[in-house]
């Protein structure tokens, strides 16, 4: 049986192999790294990937593939492998075979007639003793007890009975059911399964053999992230790292000079698609005085599968000070290749790993189901690494068939030339060279504030006002813009603050107040003054603060775009507040441009643009999950040509000479009414 369903894996990942030499040819250029493939045994083989490889594909492995020597594409199935300091539990199913069966019924005078099921049952192929095995009778009455008894076969003949008595029991709606049998250790060939009962039917159930197999974590590695950006936050500290080289599960190791902590961590995905989520978390603790029963450390929380470019790992200090020399690593069982492909002779490579480039789909093999119902028969055989044969990758060199062009290339061209002038914001912008042709602007708010709500006015420029295209990313990080205070004006026991932006406006979705002493209990109404001065309101509520330890006031409220604010606060018979600062936080979105490197510009701040319609849009998931480089910006500045009209500079002389030969007009009509009517009067 073992070997029939070795075979079939063998089948399912021989047979698929793709005979288009064309196709395959091309798709090898998406990657820029390659390594050889040496296999020595025939059939199913696994490839421990190692970190090298991992850290230099995407989180799923999409920009992976396996050629054989006749450059043809070769299938495979992925073992995502174990995280560190976890195991992997998995079910093995083996069906029963019965190589004998008797069924008779027992008369009995007192009762009814007794039937009885004598099985002989050879245990499952390979297993020395029958520990950690369960039997499994899965009968299709719905309502039913039975007594059981298991013996054991010795290789001689003789019997030994395993298991003396037990029960099957199905009680229907009463949700009661027991059909498993646990197996104790045993050496033998085979066990007799007897199984009695008393409602007058035979059981006639299926047996099939269980067992849970725990397989741990081999050869973890551990890999140092690289870590972007630490600030410290009210009492926490948020860490920005590189992400992390695994596809499956890892756990994060945190290090840090600090002798004694206990702090609690929460990891984030940082995903360029969407908001960050929320993969895992732990406490990291350091207690150099802990006795024998209590570990001196705990350095370590799991998380979940990683796919963003980055990791947010927020830390919470408290009223501690922040740890000292922080760093992070990630520690992770690296996944493995499940393939088949023939052995070279002399020890040649009988294939080829080509890798990295983040330009490949995802494969989706067209007889994935065929590979999923192979393992599943295989599970046995796939549960234990070390059954698997090995096979080995060879060093890692450039890929000479690689194409270096942008992945973008075909889409990095410019459009047609703008009328700068009629937009009144820009930032200069220094774009370095990218491998796909992809740049990464983050928007700062002055650029916000200029831009309109819907930033269908924002375009990015070169020197001879050609706009390159550009698909706008999801804000995943915040700024905070410092608001000026004004005030507080008192009038019948109340106190008015007026909280000023530093652009002419802005769209905000929240207030943060510091203050110099803590405020207990305050009802506040919160209301927005627009550019045009018109006021609304925004939220209303109770201010409070610990009294001991107080901590900023947050006020939420739906994104708004706001002039100003006014905060009202009911002081009763107290003293006003005392507003030290306040802040505004303001999501921060980023812009994906296609173009090469150069000098450019952003423009924002036109309200009669149309929002562009880039053909790169089209490809937004695809744009997303390309590697892009860092924008440098300068400052923004006003644009001192800016006319406030779509038409620019020329289109405002065309109206100043219109309005001149308009009043010229009007001149010459006045002039000659004068004298007409200076005639008109004059006698005869």
């Amino acid at each position: 049986m073992r070997i029939a369903r070795r075979v079939a894996l063998v089948a399912a990942l021989t047979v698929s192999l793709l005979a288009a030499p064309a196709a395959a040819q091309q798709l090898a250029r998406l990657f820029p790294e390659e390594a050889d493939v040496y296999v020595s045994d025939p059939g199913v083989v696994r490839l421990p990937l190692p970190p090298e490889v991992v850290a230099a594909t995407s989180p799923d492995l999409a920009d992976l593939r396996l050629f054989d020597r006749a450059g043809r594409e070769v299938p495979y199935l992925v073992d995502p492998g174990v995280p560190s300091g976890t195991t992997r539990r998995e079910r093995l199913t083996v069906d029963a075979q019965v190589s004998d069966l008797a069924r008779e019924e027992v008369p009995r005078d007192d009762a009814r007639a007794l039937t009885r099921e004598v099985y002989r049952v050879a245990l499952p192929d390979g297993a020395r003793d029958a520990s950690g095995w369960s039997l499994v009778a899965d009968a299709a009455a719905t309502r039913y007890v039975r007594r059981v008894e298991v013996r054991g076969v010795s290789a001689d003949g003789s019997e030994v009975v395993l298991v003396p008595r037990a029960s099957l029991v199905r009680l229907g709606q009463a949700h009661v059911d027991r059909d498993r049998i646990p197996l104790p250790r045993f050496v033998g060939r085979e066990i007799v399964l007897v199984i009695e009962g008393e409602e007058g039917f035979f059981l006639e159930p299926e047996l099939r053999f269980e067992r849970d197999r725990v397989i741990g974590a081999a050869g973890a590695t551990e890999v140092p992230l690289e870590l972007l950006l630490e600030r410290h936050e009210e009492g926490r500290t948020v860490l920005e790292l590189g992400r992390p080289p695994s596809l499956a599960a890892a756990r994060l190791r945190f290090a840090s000079t600090t002798p004694a902590f206990d702090r609690e961590v929460v990891v984030y995905d940082v995903l360029g698609a969407g908001a960050p989520q929320r993969i895992g978390g732990g406490r990291v603790t350091r207690a150099p005085l802990a006795d024998a029963l209590v570990p001196d450390q705990q350095l370590e929380v799991p998380v979940a599968a990683v796919r963003g470019d980055r990791l947010r790992v927020e830390i919470a200090d408290g009223d501690s000070p922040p740890l000292a020399e922080v760093a992070v690593a990630a520690v992770f069982s690296p996944p493995a290749l499940l393939f088949a492909m023939a052995p070279a002779a002399d020890g040649a490579p009988a294939g080829v790993l080509r890798f990295g480039g983040r330009r490949a789909h995802e494969p989706h093999y067209d007889l994935a189901d065929l590979f999923r119902d192979a393992v599943a028969a295989s599970a046995e055989l796939l549960a234990d690494p070390s059954r698997i044969p090995l096979a080995r990758l060879g060093p890692v060199r450039p890929n000479p068939t690689f194409d270096a062009a942008p992945a973008l290339a075909a889409v990095m061209q410019p459009g047609p030339v703008l009328d700068v002038d009629a937009w009144r914001w820009r930032r200069a912008l220094e774009v370095p060279s990218s491998p796909e042709g992809l740049a990464r602007l983050r928007l700062e708010p002055e650029d916000l504030a200029a831009a309109r709500d819907d930033r269908g006015d924002l375009r990015v420029v070169d020197a001879s006002g050609r706009q390159w295209p550009y698909v706008v990313a999801p804000a995943t990080e915040r700024g905070d813009v410092a608001l000026h205070v004004e005030g507080p004006t008192t009038k019948d026991g109340r106190s008015t603050w007026r909280l000023a932006l530093p652009v002419e406006s802005l769209r905000v979705d929240g207030l943060r107040i510091e203050t110099a002493r803590p405020v207990l209990s305050r009802t506040y109404r919160l209301r927005a003054r627009d550019a045009g001065g018109l006021e609304r309101p925004l939220a209303e509520g109770t201010l409070a603060q610990a009294l001991r330890r107080p901590g900023p006031l947050r006020i939420g409220f739906p994104a708004t775009r706001v002039a100003s604010l006014e905060l009202e606060v009911e002081d009763g018979d107290d003293a006003p507040i005392e507003i030290l600062r306040a802040v505004a936080p303001v999501a921060l979105p980023s812009l994906l441009v296609a173009v090469p490197e150069g000098s450019y510009a952003l423009l924002a701040g036109n309200p009669d643009a149309e929002r562009p319609a880039y053909e790169i849009d089209r490809a937004r998931e695809v744009v997303l999950e390309l590697r892009s480089v860092p924008v440098m910006p300068g400052a923004g500045v006003e644009n001192e040509r800016w006319t406030g009209t779509p038409g620019g500079a020329a289109r405002q002389r065309q109206r100043l000479q219109q309005v001149a030969i308009w009043s010229a007009i009007a001149l010459a009509v006045l002039v000659l009414g004068l004298l007409t009517l200076r005639m008109a009067r004059r006698p005869g």
